[in-house]
């Protein structure tokens, strides 16, 4: 069973809309669901006790008023208008944080984003939510044919109408000629001042209390008055006529974004009105509009989602960050204190290596499978080496040690002990490890690296630690760095491979290049960032080597361009770094007061 908490705005003025949103949400989510109203809110948010008056049987069993200090869930969904980066945080450290249609500055931070409601419209360029649908609005089952006609007219103006806009608008339509009072219905809201809508409009009009599930009543009714909200949505989606009168700027923008027909901001405007009702055809049209093809489930898309995201920066732990593209199944973000790009997916991650990965799934790629390929795997390697040995040079009775995590079936360490190292590897599959220690007899383990017990069963005093193209796989990045720092001797040297973030590949398309990226690959390296980044686990970066070139990638390459223009591509992509991998070659430090 999932466990989710939802946490909607409960502000006086913002409305009713999210927390009645949360409350259906959080029924359809199932048992596991609950809808979390703080008693500490202070006098300008509803208190649990009177939410619970204002929606009898709605929230008796889904709200709650406290949390356990450690208590998480699987998922935590704000729906909360405006939320703070510090109020974010305090979220994200209860579990994932999902946002639906957030507007504060929390946005380019949440984890994940979900846009049921119109935005509007930006100078700013920023990524699009990771979903975004108006089907996602919990809209009703009952419909009508679209009014042509308008003979009755509804006024709601949400839960709460703080701006007082119903009784006002109730008057002005009677007080201007518009509609005969026994035309007009007028909804108070749950949350509204009682008495408030029948102390201040005129005779004749029919006053409904609070109205249960309203959104399966609006059929009955030809026109729709309320103002930019769920309630909009669901007249537009249930066949009426929609006009819509805002409280203010904000609501405006959100009403002309969706494509609403407007009859004013603050006050009526008679002229608009008028033009609206002159042209029916035309205002049933525009009305619809705003409606979506076809009904989604934000419960399903909610319930779909699987995360273990922090919400914070795998190497540093800041949560200081900025989105750069969202995905449905992941979103990627830029650390603004160590310049990372990292990756939090919102989908099953696939398990431990198969046996096909190295065998089907390497012959897919490479067109042979690893073992195949070994001649080539140990060309590679002797490669590599020959920069490790220039780093960590032979010492006079002095043997070296090498840790090859990653090790799959062992090209590099057979390569490494054929020169004279010391070398151990480290894989998370079963059959890499048994074919390293069983057909290489050379010593390998079958565990992660991550794992805390480890630190016992690796040698440490290392000279060289090895990572080929393992190091973007790692949840926790910082911890790996500090233990890779740990095991190696000062003066040891840690190599690793990794694609590279801002390759030909990445400049050329960056959002395909991050979506086409491997679900596993949990950070993205970048060869002019990744100095700065180690240095902050005392490292001091030796060399970096591009590699990985694809001249035939560049722009406008095509298959029959001359050689001479095929070679000065590759010699630009050489010299500028815009291979598609690189590899780094850094030192460990002394610490300070000792010498390496």
């Amino acid at each position: 069973m999932k466990r989710v908490l939802l946490v909607p705005s409960v502000r006086r003025g913002n409305g009713s809309g999210h927390l009645v949103r949360c409350l259906s949400l959080a029924r359809e989510l199932g048992p596991g669901a609950r809808v979390f109203v703080s008693r500490e809110g202070g006098e300008g948010s509803w208190s649990p006790a009177e939410i619970t008056l204002a929606f009898p049987g709605a929230a008796d069993d889904i709200v709650i008023d406290r949390l356990e200090p450690r208590e998480r869930f699987d998922l935590v969904l704000l729906d909360r208008r405006e939320t703070s980066l510090e109020e974010l945080g305090t979220w994200s450290g209860r579990g994932p944080v999902v946002a639906l249609d957030e507007g504060g500055s929390a946005r380019r931070a949440a984890s994940y984003l979900i846009d049921a409601l119109p935005r509007p419209r930006s100078g700013r360029a920023e990524p699009g939510p990771n979903l975004s649908s108006r089907g996602y609005l919990d809209l009703p089952v009952h419909r009508r044919e679209t009014a042509t006609i308008a003979r009755k007219a509804l006024l709601a103006f949400g839960g709460e109408d703080p701006a007082g806009l119903g009784p006002k608008l109730a008057r002005f339509l009677v007080e201007k000629g518009f509609f005969e009072p026994s035309r007009l219905t007028l909804v108070s809201g749950a949350l509204s001042r009682p008495g408030a809508s029948r102390d201040s409009v005129p005779q004749g009009i029919a006053v409904l209390g609070p109205v249960q599930n309203l959104k399966e009543h609006l059929s009955s009714w030809d026109l729709v008055f309320t103002s930019f909200g769920l309630t909009a949505f669901e007249a537009s989606w249930a066949g009426c006529l929609v006009a819509v009168l805002d409280p203010g700027p904000y609501h405006a923008a959100l009403s002309r974004e969706a494509g609403f027909p407007s009859i004013g901001t603050r006050e009526p405007d008679g002229k608009a009105l008028a033009a609206l009702l002159a042209d029916l055809p035309s205002f049933a049209a525009a009305s619809a509009r705003p409606a979506p093809p076809a009904r989604e489930s934000l419960a399903a898309a909610v319930g779909s989602l699987s995360s273990k995201a922090s919400g914070v920066c795998p190497a540093c732990g800041s949560g200081d960050r900025a989105d750069l593209e969202r995905y449905p199944d992941r979103s990627y973000f830029r650390c603004r204190k160590c310049n990372l790009l990292y990756m939090e997916g919102f989908a099953d991650k696939p398990g431990r290596y198969a046996k096909s990965y190295f065998f089907e799934e390497y012959r897919a790629q490479y067109g042979r499978t690893y073992l195949e390929d070994w001649p080539k795997l140990t060309e590679l390697a002797s490669s590599r080496l020959d920069l490790v040995d220039r780093l960590v040079p032979r010492r006079e009775g002095k043997g070296r040690k090498l840790l090859d995590v990653g090790c799959a079936y062992g090209a590099f360490i057979a390569e490494a002990s054929r020169r004279g190292w010391e070398a151990y590897g480290l894989d998370l599959a079963d059959d890499a490890v048994a074919y390293v220690r069983d057909s290489l007899r050379l010593p390998a383990m079958a565990a992660d690296f991550q794992d805390p017990r480890l630190d016992d069963l690796v040698p440490d005093g290392l000279d060289c630690l090895s990572l080929w193209y393992v190091v973007e796989h790692f949840a926790d990045l910082g911890a790996t760095l500090d233990r890779a720092a740990r095991l190696l001797a000062p003066g040891g040297v840690l190599a690793l491979s990794t694609p590279s973030g801002s390759g030909i590949s990445a400049r050329k398309d960056h959002r395909a290049f991050l979506a086409a990226s491997p679900y596993d690959h949990l950070s993205v390296w970048e060869p002019e960032r990744a100095a700065r980044l180690l240095a902050r686990f005392g490292f001091r970066v030796e060399l970096i080597r591009s590699t990985g070139h694809h001249p035939e990638r560049f722009p406008g390459a095509r298959e029959g361009d001359p050689s001479w223009l095929r070679s000065l591509r590759g010699a630009a992509s050489r010299a500028f770094r815009l291979g598609d991998t690189f590899e780094i070659y850094a030192r460990r430090l002394a610490p300070k007061g000792r010498a390496s």
